[in-house]
């Protein structure tokens, strides 16, 4: 079993304008570089093997701070841990552009699934490479309460910068420890890592995909509900 850690960047200017930064490569603001010093202050005591981020500054400064604050080695950055391309909405006012595009439907905007897909090969992949493992993974949006990088819903709620979740992934079973800093536990489980897309994104919430002759999901305790 890999544990991973998904911790959200700390604040940048967009964050503090409102202004959507999705695959835009801003840097943290003096309140962001604070806020990754003070990440792990009140978190639980792991010892982290490795730091594996996005290659977009803010998630990359983030995740150096609190290596370098913890001893933790940076094992250098994952493209497909980018966060989604809002298209003609990166840099805009959020409330300007949800009124004009009603669903967050921007030209040129990736699509919700491929991200979520992408960020789901990004963990097994580093579930293979760090087998039983700590993974402390950096990342320019935080996770949806459900399993994986699946916080991709429109309109959906943002999660305090700097905060950490905590994802194990076992085989074919991935389960949720902690979310933003508040402690659940939910797991799903999908018939096999071949299939794609492993979850469907939804509006509700992440539904795991069935296929003809597949297993639905596995699920514990429910999840409480909720500009990258």
């Amino acid at each position: 079993m890999t544990l991973f850690g998904l911790v959200r960047h700390g604040q940048t200017d967009f964050n503090l304008q409102n202004l959507f930064q999705g695959s835009s490569d801003i840097p943290l603001n003096d309140t962001g570089i604070a806020q990754a010093h003070a990440a792990f202050d009140r978190s639980p005591a792991v010892d982290w093997d490795v730091v594996i981020t996005s290659p977009l500054r803010r998630a990359e400064q983030t995740g150096r701070i609190i290596g370098e604050d913890h001893g933790i080695p940076f094992g250098g950055t994952e493209p497909r841990l980018v966060e989604i391309d809002w298209g003609a909405a990166e840099g805009q006012p959020v409330e300007e552009m949800e009124a004009r595009y009603p669903g967050r439907s921007f030209p040129g905007r990736e699509d919700h699934q491929a991200v979520a897909d992408r960020g789901y090969d990004a963990l097994e992949d580093l579930e293979t490479r760090y087998p039983g493992q700590k993974v402390l993974a950096g990342r320019a949006r935080h996770p949806d309460p459900l399993p994986a990088l699946g916080h991709h819903r429109a309109p959906a709620p943002s999660i305090p910068n700097a905060t950490l979740s905590l994802i194990e992934l076992e085989d074919t079973t991935w389960r949720v420890r902690m979310i933003a800093g508040e402690q659940v536990d939910h797991a799903v489980e999908v018939p096999t890592r071949a299939q794609n897309p492993r979850f469907i994104v939804d509006k509700a919430r992440l539904a795991p995909h069935t296929t003809a002759g597949a297993m639905g999901a596995v699920t514990t305790a429910p999840i409480p509900g909720g500009n990258a």
